[in-house]
């Protein structure tokens, strides 16, 4: 039982993973797991973070697709202390969250 266990927590680890390096890799550093808290790529990071758990979440139970629709799009949350202006956070955050949001629910 425990084997089970370790083997389930060590896959969802391995792909939680792999989902960070393809999109570091296919959009740059600003989408990685290894950003800086006062980085201006921290808005590109936790877009596309917030995005891509979005839209599979909207995939899975059976949503449109509708990347503008979720609070998060809507709001644009800080994480850190962003060193940019709050408006220029928004609209890196928004546009990574759609490109997140797209690969997360499969487009």
């Amino acid at each position: 039982m425990k084997i089970q266990k370790n083997m389930r927590t060590a896959v969802a680890f391995l792909l939680l993973g792999g989902s960070a390096v393809i999109a570091s890799a296919q959009y740059g550093p600003g989408y990685g797991y290894q950003q800086q808290s006062e980085s201006p790529d921290n808005a590109a990071h936790w877009g596309y973070q917030d995005g891509f758990n979005d839209g599979s979440h909207d995939r899975a139970t059976g949503h449109s697709f509708r990347p503008t629709h979720d609070s998060a799009y809507k709001h644009a949350p800080e994480y850190g202390h962003p060193p940019i202006r709050r408006d220029e956070y928004k609209n890196i955050y928004r546009e990574a969250y759609v490109h997140g949001y797209e690969k997360g629910y499969g487009r």
